[in-house]
């Protein structure tokens, strides 16, 4: 367990703070800008407005090379403000999570959509083997949420709930809710639990990342999810359940770190 003094989430400046992520006590170092770039407002503006708009794309495994190229492509339309700011501040993420994972490829999940409560707390896991630390970055609109490991009364606990919340969320999308419907059990169980997450404890804060911050943070390697590991393997977190369309970049990695093996002597 976390203790108050040794705080699992902390503030970075720069990206060489990434590389505190080596110490196992942490799961996300938030990275924030030193100030707002102009195009960002401009790029608000255009995810609002509808004229910025990037369906939800999953790029399974691409290099940074791979991913310039989909970038210029997808981007093509993009207010020219913003077009090749946005394609090189995305691109420095991606490469950022190459250059600490010590990898060449990465999957990449781009999309601009409103929120809902399709997925509340959770984490994010890697291939078997893979390293764990990945980014995510919100462009506009609300941020992420996320919580302590210090308020998690542990993941036997967080796994039940996340269980109970993914049925609800599966029969309330058979209710129609995804389509605008907001009503019925399973639905007004499902915004109680998210009012209330089970696997907290009393009186948590459920805190926000600050807007114009990107998250270098840990994720959990497939074999392990559901499993009773400690609570600082992952970092607990989870979109917000309402609001405006937002930008939203997820980078983790794809592919195992290469074992060097000794050469001839």
């Amino acid at each position: 367990m976390t203790s108050p003094s040794q705080p699992d989430v902390v503030d970075g400046r720069a990206p060489d703070d990434i590389a505190r992520l080596a110490d196992p006590a942490l799961t996300a170092v938030i990275v924030r800008l030193p100030e707002r770039p102009p195009w960002l407002d401009e790029l608000e503006q255009a995810v609002v407005a509808g004229k910025l708009l990037v369906e939800r794309t999953t790029l399974e495994s691409v290099s940074l090379d791979d991913f310039a190229s989909w970038a210029r492509d997808a981007l093509a339309d993009a207010p020219a403000g913003v077009s090749a700011a946005l394609r090189d501040d995305m691109a420095g993420i991606v490469a950022q999570v190459m250059e600490t994972a010590r990898i060449g490829r990465v999957m990449v999940r781009v999309f601009t959509e409103a929120p809902t409560r399709r997925c509340g707390f959770h984490v994010d896991t890697v291939p078997p083997q893979a390293p764990t630390i990945g980014a995510l970055r919100v462009y506009n609109g609300a941020t992420t949420e996320y919580v302590h490991g210090e308020d998690v009364l542990g993941m036997a606990e967080f796994y039940g709930y996340l269980a109970h919340r993914e049925r609800l969320s599966r029969e309330a999308a058979r209710a129609g809710w995804t389509k605008g419907f907001t009503g019925g059990e399973a639905f007004d169980e499902l915004v109680a639990m998210d009012e209330r997450p089970s696997f907290l404890r009393t009186r948590t804060v459920i805190h926000q990342v600050p807007p114009d911050a990107t998250v270098y943070f840990r994720h959990l390697d497939v074999r392990r999810h559901w499993s009773p590991h400690p609570v600082s393997d992952a970092w607990i977190h989870r979109s917000p359940m309402c609001g405006g369309a937002r930008l939203v970049l997820n980078v983790s990695p794809a592919e195992r770190v290469p074992v060097r093996r000794p050469g001839p002597e």
